[in-house]
């Protein structure tokens, strides 16, 4: 994999954010030539962006995706092989507040990222990363297929949708043509160090932790794909490999752990909490119609055509986890640390 992203110009869009910052130091770390854009870094807890000084090493542009005049001027300039686009409103509770952020977040940054591809003389593919909730879920319990219906009861996950259809649609409209394949990637709660977002588990966890304040969990009993970030990287920089090789169909894929890391809010808390040293805990069942109770997808299909599965039990991925924001915690070098798992996951597992 290395020698495939070496010396190559690719664009992350969102490489501010969790996973964007994540998959920045890995591309960097491989060799790469990496541009960033995204909006400026929010950090009201913490920013992994900014943790790992990423601003030196890497052409980062802060940006709004839906400002097609500057887009359209930083793209030429960039000049691109490869694009993984991350960059979205990535709240589900957060798209009931606002709706219509999370729209134009969410569909037309996207739209007008694509449309501005079209002048590119250098790109050879573009990785849109979606979600695992982009399906119409009716809480059957059925792991989710890449065939399955799209949907979303929520503004975030019907804008995800409407996001798989539109990149599908210009991929037939316009970049088939052009010789510019493109494929999705849906995958879901994701953990690992860094991660500082809103309203989401482990975020909340750490805040507790530093302000010794009792964690109140809403739902402990809906079931997720637990996952580790590298884990989850690691399928979308596989799937660029294939997509740019390939000269067929437009395709997406799901990445997911097996069934035993299908655990519930509840079980991570309680195995974070351990970890951690951390008994301030309190669980409400919080009736909401909000999000959704299960959801699950099956991965064969990236199991067979990528030859990819996750590295980490979930009982690794939270030890893991736990080990990058104790280091956090205790002030350590946090570029030392977050290299480290790069290195363990990448080079030392193989």
């Amino acid at each position: 994999m290395e020698n495939f992203y070496r010396n190559k110009r690719i664009l992350v869009t969102g490489h501010t954010g969790f996973k964007g910052a994540w998959l920045s130091q890995i591309l960097l770390s491989m060799g790469a030539k990496v541009y960033g854009i995204s909006l400026r870094p929010f950090d009201s807890r913490g920013n992994l962006y900014k943790i790992l000084k990423l601003k030196k090493n890497m052409d980062s542009n802060y940006l709004d995706l839906r400002d097609l005049t500057k887009l359209k001027l930083k793209l030429n300039e960039i000049n691109p092989d490869l694009i993984f686009h991350l960059a979205a409103q990535p709240y589900v509770l957060q798209s009931y507040e606002k709706p219509l952020t999370t729209i134009s977040s969410n569909i037309i940054g996207l739209a007008n990222l694509l449309d501005s591809s079209r002048s590119l003389n250098n790109l050879s593919a573009i990785l849109n990363v979606t979600t695992d909730k982009c399906y119409e879920n009716l809480e059957n319990k059925i792991p989710f297929e890449e065939v399955d219906r799209l949907g979303g009861k929520d503004i975030y996950s019907a804008s995800k949708a409407c996001s798989e259809i539109l990149t599908k649609s210009y991929y037939q409209s316009f970049m088939r043509d052009l010789k510019v394949n493109i494929a999705t990637a849906r995958a879901g709660n994701i953990i690992g160090g860094g991660d500082f977002g809103e309203n989401r588990i482990v975020p909340d966890l750490i805040e507790a932790v530093q302000r010794n304040a009792t964690l109140n969990v809403r739902s402990p009993e809906s079931i997720r794909p637990w996952q580790h970030v590298l884990d989850v990287l690691n399928g979308y920089m596989l799937l660029m490999q294939k997509t740019f090789k390939n000269n067929g169909e437009f395709e997406s894929f799901n990445f997911a752990p097996n069934v035993r890391q299908v655990v519930t809010v509840k079980d991570i808390v309680s195995i974070l909490s351990h970890e951690l040293d951390f008994k301030k805990v309190k669980y409400k069942k919080i009736k909401s119609n909000k999000e959704s109770i299960t959801l699950r997808l099956n991965p064969n299909k990236s199991k067979k055509i990528l030859g990819w599965k996750c590295k980490y039990s979930i009982k690794e991925c939270i030890k893991i986890t736990a080990n990058w924001y104790r280091s956090y915690l205790n002030n350590e070098d946090m570029k030392t640390c977050s290299e480290k798992q790069i290195n363990d996951f990448f080079i030392n597992s193989l």
